[in-house]
């Protein structure tokens, strides 16, 4: 497989007061540390959660972006 078709990731960081709720796929997640933040004044205990995902699947060559059916190949 050539390098340029391996994919491209992105990552995500949020905060977040459940872990069990928002961290759907545990494979992808990248980094969890323990935050507290101030909402309103108020102090707030969670955590900072990172995830790392997948965005690019195929490279389009562009004659093909151009010209062709670009939504049917695009995963976003």
């Amino acid at each position: 497989m050539d390098a340029i078709e391996q994919g491209v990731t992105r990552r995500h960081t949020f905060f977040c007061t459940s872990t069990e709720r928002h961290i759907h796929d545990p494979s992808k997640v990248v980094k969890v540390e323990p935050k507290e933040i101030a909402v309103f004044g108020k102090k707030v205990k969670g955590w900072l959660v990172t995830t790392e995902e997948s965005v690019i699947s195929k490279v389009i060559p562009l004659n093909e972006s151009v010209r062709g059916e670009v939504v049917m190949h695009d995963p976003e």
